[in-house]
């Protein structure tokens, strides 16, 4: 149609921030998920240990 405008519609402008922010690589130690699931595992356990002895 002649004479019709349309807007450009381009989201959120946060949501930009947000994927700039998780892109970026800090140098904080590389730990993987299974690691940070077993030291959870591990540390559940070792409680409910140390509370049925003591």
């Amino acid at each position: 149609m002649k004479g019709v405008k349309t807007e450009k519609t381009t989201g959120p402008m946060s949501g930009s921030g947000i994927m700039r922010f998780f892109d970026v690589s800090g140098g904080g130690p590389k730990i993987s998920p299974e690691v940070v699931i077993g030291l959870s595992v591990a540390t559940i356990v070792l409680v409910i240990l140390g509370t049925a002895l003591l």
